[in-house]
């Protein structure tokens, strides 16, 4: 007995194998009340778009816990210089709620699908005053995110790359009081179409700056009529095979110039006409010289 009640004495007595055991159970028991999100947001940390272009603002995300109806997506910006975001996007069960007092307004487009775990939105006609940070941030009851995705948008110039290759040789003589053909040709990854047109101007010798003296648009030719080359111009090229060649009748030496041909065939744009240097000569000079 004395044996007993000194035992209750001393309490329960835990054996030392299971100590480590029930203080695992006891920190479970105590965790069972918190819960970590298990929600990661990825966006780009830099994007590039050019201006007046649409820019899509990938987003996607990994969730532990099934996509419900209580999932939401929220989309702020902070602009340069600004010391703190402004919530422009809201999409939650279905329907997408973009802010009207934003620069952004009218312009922002849900382009996601929660399904995938993919939130991007997208900026219709992108500015320059568009540049700043933007956030994503993703909710997926239970899940919580912890860092919203951070994405740095750069707005640059738009640069119209031609897919229009203009051709024509550098130089060119001809005898004066001849017939002098400019040629021009060209390739295009376009149809030619209505839309397609040609343009001729001169820069003479000793002049600054070149003079259109010729249009060509739809079947109609608009030689001009205040260029030296009055009533002297004809359209000698064909838009079906690419060639957007003129003729100069009666050929003089005040013609004497650098020519430009330019061709336009939307949405292929020329960077660099071709350039011809026309040299005349007198008449029957370049024979004898040959």
């Amino acid at each position: 007995m004395a044996a007993a009640a000194a035992g209750g004495g001393a309490g329960w007595r835990v054996a030392p194998g299971r100590a480590p055991a029930l203080m695992l159970a006891a920190a479970a028991a105590a965790l069972g009340f918190l819960r970590i999100s298990a929600l990661d947001v990825k966006t780009p940390e830099e994007l590039f778009v050019e201006n007046g272009t649409e820019a899509r603002l990938p987003c996607t995300f990994s969730s532990s816990e099934v996509i419900s109806s209580l999932a939401s997506i929220s989309w702020s910006f902070q602009p340069e210089g600004a010391t703190t975001p402004i919530s422009f996007f809201y999409y939650s069960q279905g329907n997408a709620f973009p802010t009207k007092d934003t620069p952004l307004k009218n312009r922002i487009s849900w382009t996601g699908d929660l399904n995938k775990k993919d939130a991007s939105v997208s900026i219709a006609n992108v500015q320059f005053r568009d540049n700043g940070t933007y956030f994503c941030d993703v909710k997926n009851p239970p899940d919580i995110v912890v860092k919203p995705g951070e994405m740095r948008l750069r707005v640059v110039q738009r640069v119209i790359v031609s897919a229009v290759d203009v051709k024509t040789p550098e130089e060119l003589f001809v005898e004066n009081g001849t017939e002098a053909r400019l040629p021009c040709t060209f390739s295009s990854s376009e149809v030619i179409s209505c839309a397609t047109s040609v343009s001729w101007s001169v820069q003479p010798e000793g002049a600054t700056t070149p003079i259109s003296f010729f249009y060509y648009s739809q079947g109609n030719a608009f030689p001009g009529k205040e260029a030296p080359f009055k009533n002297r111009i004809s359209w000698a090229g064909d838009l079906n095979k690419k060639d957007a060649s003129v003729t100069i009748a009666n050929v003089q030496f005040r013609d004497n110039g650098t020519y430009f041909c330019d061709v336009k065939n939307p949405p292929d744009i020329v960077v660099k006409p071709g350039e011809i240097r026309l040299r005349v000569v007198q008449r029957d000079a370049w024979f004898h010289a040959v």
